[in-house]
């Protein structure tokens, strides 16, 4: 059932689409859920989860969980990995905001209404809040939070701030559709997307942040991604080296920080993993690059393959985009 919610002047309320991406995450489900049927606010709302290939029983908990909700929309795709399910979902979202949420985060009760508040106060085209963990054995706890007195800083030059500052985490944040699609969406290249979206996002819109904890993720969750400090690295790095790629023309100063950024990760891969120090390929092209020649973003690439070589990577999907599945109407 569709519910539209209206101003007192009869004007149309903001929608905010929540997308989770899901890939064997059954046990953490029900939390996460929990936490976006108890957002506070007024602005309509609709929830979109992507199944990407689970082998468990996502689908089967997120039929259970939603019960009750209004405007719940499940899909499924062939396992391709968050970037092109992220993708896909948001093709679909009818909202003029994307609230991204992992599927074993769970969001502030007041997460969504603050960050809203703050984006639409300010002319905000993305703003994100802190994250933290929470110790499974008690679950996540929120404090009590006056959302009015919390204001957001901003930034005069967004790109500048995420390269140099490096944020990621997905569930912290909200962005408008618009500049999703503007920027591209997710690199379908990369298979994390908590620093390449950020990035992406960045080279076309005004940025916010809210220092106050939005969202909180399990700490010793085994699956998680951000426990494979290989993937970490690699995808963090890849994503900048790209970025370079896509955009030769950028101010020197950013290239600049890249490349050196970029470098000195392949360059500590390479003397803690592999024992190459000084001999290491990286370590020449730093060289390089602080004698003031231009190393291209091409080149830089193909040094974050050097990350995690040997060790267990997620890669995306190489085949062509999947067919979404839309089961819905099951629920």
């Amino acid at each position: 059932m569709l519910r539209i919610s209206v101003r007192s002047s009869g004007e149309k309320l903001t929608k905010i689409s929540y997308v989770v991406t899901v890939f064997n995450k059954a046990p953490f489900l029900p939390s996460v859920i929990d936490s976006l049927r108890n957002q506070t606010g007024s602005f309509d709302r609709e929830f979109i989860f992507i199944d990407d290939g689970s082998t468990d029983n996502s689908i089967d908990v997120i039929r259970t969980a939603t019960s009750g909700m209004d405007d719940v929309r499940v899909v499924t795709q062939p396992n391709h990995g968050p970037a092109i399910a992220t993708n896909n979902a948001v093709s679909i979202a009818t909202g003029d905001w994307i609230k991204l949420v992992d599927s074993d985060d769970v969001i502030a009760p007041y997460c969504s209404e603050l960050l809203l508040s703050n984006a639409l106060a300010h002319d905000l085209d993305f703003i994100f809040g802190s994250a933290d963990y929470y110790d499974m054995a008690t679950g996540p706890v929120f404090p009590k939070t006056d959302i009015a007195s919390l204001k957001a800083i901003l930034f005069d030059d967004p790109l500048w701030t995420v390269l140099d500052r490096g944020f990621a985490r997905v569930s912290h944040c909200l962005f408008k559709k618009d500049l999703f699609n503007r920027a591209g969406g997710c690199d379908p290249r990369i298979f994390s997307q908590d620093h390449s979206l950020f990035i992406r996002l960045m080279s076309h819109g005004k940025l916010g942040q809210i220092k106050h904890v939005v969202c909180l993720g399990p700490e010793d969750e085994p699956g998680r991604i951000m426990n494979n400090q290989a993937q970490v690295i690699h995808d963090a790095s890849i994503a900048l080296a790209y970025f370079l790629a896509d955009h030769p023309g950028i101010p020197a100063d950013k290239r600049r920080l890249i490349t050196k950024k970029v470098l000195s990760r392949v360059r500590k891969w390479e003397k803690k993993e592999l024992g190459k120090g000084v001999f290491g390929q990286a370590n020449r092209y730093y060289i390089l690059a602080r004698l003031g020649v231009a190393v291209s973003g091409a080149t830089l690439v193909s040094l974050c393959n050097v990350i995690g070589d040997g060790q267990e990577l997620s890669v995306p999907a190489k085949t062509d985009l999947p067919v979404l599945q839309d089961v819905s109407h099951e629920l």
